[in-house]
This record gives structure tokens, C-alpha cells and sequence, in this order.
């Protein structure tokens, strides 16, 4: 998935040829370690569905970061751009994608989260936190760039490149390093069906994730976006009420509501 995307956006590097040269040193290393931070965070999804039930493992590994992207926000003197009713709905959000996937409330019980599909889970949040950082960071240098012939679209195309290479680069190494990931790699390439869907779901990624890079430059803090970002979580659970006609649990319910409302406090300021 990574190496497609890499390779689908890898004409930016000749169109923009001339302009790589003013990249600054800094924004370099950033891209190293978002590439790095992605790497963690594929490998702990990968982890979490191998182990578990989507349903459980994707709302928890979206939300943790919310607390956490804040939490560094404010711990790296950022806290005055977050709004205190911002705040409260993130807090909102991150407890409705807890919530939301569990049948019944008497499932959360603080003991069933050590189990392996939800340490995977808080793997792939920590690589979601560190490469959303990341990203942000490396984007607001790039934008600050004097000399930099390029309006905000095209640098987000450009960092977007340079990420997915990054990205595409230590998912391989990792998966070289390893040896049943090794096989696993062999197994895929061989099979041309898993190949295309492996394929597409890189072109996916990385065209919504771009449209978040791009989110990036409007707000005053990326945790804004990262929250933001949890929208998909809501409107998959209304689909599979209405269209999957899926069991409207009283958790489930509860979830899309302070997910929605979270959602809200934040979009006020």
C-alpha cells in the first residue's frame, strides 16, 4: 500500500526538481521520522486486525491521539491555541470511540484492554501521534520558507511525496528485517487480488490523508485536525444502522452522540 502511493506521486519529485534543493536540513529529519512514526503505526494496526475485530481496535487506535496530540500540544507551550470548550469536546470524542464499538456497558471493563489486540492498538495511536506532530511541524517550516516559488496546495503534493516515500521505505525495511514478514510480503506480491486491493487501499490513503496535510494549514493547532479527523467514526456507525441494518445499541448510540457533540464544541472556536 505504501510503496503504490509512493510510486503514484513520485512524478512531484521531477516536476518539482528545482525546488528540493531549498528544503531546509530540519524539515529532512522531519521526514525521516514521520516515516518512521508511520511504519509504527501500520505495523501496530496490522497488529490489532490480525488480533482482534476491527470494530474494537480502528475507534481506539483513533482515539487515543485526540488526548494525546492535545496533551503535547499543551506540554510544548501550544496549549493557549486550544480553547477550553475545545478541550472538553475532544475528551467527548475520544470517550465515544471508546465506547461505540462495545454491545453492552457492562463489556468496559478496564481489564479487557490488556489484551493483545488493544496493545496493538495504542501502538498504532502512538505512531498516529508522532507522525501527526510530525507533519505538522515539518509542514509549518516548509511554509515558512522564504525562497520557496510554491503557494500551500503544492507544497502540501510536494510534502505528501516526500512522506509517502519516507514512509514506503521504512515499511520495506521493516518488513525486509523481519522474517515472517518477509514471507508474508513474498505471499502478497504473488497473489494478484490481495496485490490490486493492497494497491488501492495505498491510493486511498494517501489521497485522504493528503486532504488532512492540507487541513493542516487552516487551524491554529493540528489538534483540531487530528479531532476532526474522527468524523469518518460517526458517519460509518449512522451507515451501519441505516444501511447494514447493524443493532442499535445502547452504547453504539451513546458513542455517535458525544462523538457529534465533541465534534461540535470543537468546530465553536
Amino acid at each position: 500500500a505504501a510503496a503504490s502511493a509512493a510510486v503514484l506521486v513520485s512524478p512531484m519529485l521531477i516536476v518539482h526538481r528545482q525546488v528540493l534543493p531549498l528544503v531546509p536540513p530540519t524539515v529532512w529529519g522531519l521526514i525521516v521520522a514521520t516515516g518512521v512514526a508511520q511504519a509504527v503505526y501500520f505495523s501496530g494496526l496490522a497488529g490489532a486486525y490480525r488480533h482482534g475485530d476491527i470494530s474494537l481496535a480502528y475507534p481506539l487506535a483513533r482515539a487515543l491521539p485526540v488526548l494525546a496530540i492535545a496533551a503535547l500540544s499543551i506540554l510544548l507551550g501550544a496549549g493557549g491555541e486550544i480553547g477550553r470548550v475545545s478541550l472538553i469536546g475532544m475528551w467527548l470524542i475520544s470517550a465515544g470511540c471508546i465506547i461505540l464499538p462495545l454491545p453492552y456497558f457492562r463489556r468496559l471493563r478496564l481489564r479487557d484492554y490488556g489484551d493483545v489486540v488493544y496493545v496493538m492498538a495504542v501502538v498504532a495511536a502512538i505512531g498516529t501521534t508522532g507522525y501527526t506532530l510530525l507533519d505538522d511541524a515539518a509542514l509549518r517550516q516548509l511554509r515558512a520558507v522564504p525562497d520557496l516559488p510554491l503557494s500551500i496546495p503544492r507544497i502540501t503534493l510536494l510534502f505528501i511525496t516526500l512522506q509517502a516515500l519516507s514512509t514506503a521505505t521504512m515499511l520495506g525495511l521493516a518488513a525486509l528485517a523481519y522474517a515472517p514478514e518477509r514471507r508474508r510480503l513474498t505471499a502478497l506480491v504473488r497473489n494478484r487480488p490481495l496485490l490490486r486491493s493492497g494497491m488501492l487501499t495505498g491510493v486511498v490513503i494517501m489521497v485522504t490523508y493528503g486532504l488532512v496535510l492540507a487541513a493542516m494549514a487552516y487551524v491554529r493547532n493540528v489538534s483540531y485536525v487530528a479531532a476532526f479527523r474522527q468524523l469518518s467514526i460517526p458517519i460509518g456507525a449512522v451507515l451501519g444502522l441505516t444501511l447494514g441494518q447493524e443493532a442499535p445499541y445502547r452504547p453504539k448510540l451513546a458513542g455517535i452522540a458525544a462523538i457529534s457533540m465533541g465534534l461540535i464544541l470543537v468546530a465553536l472556536v
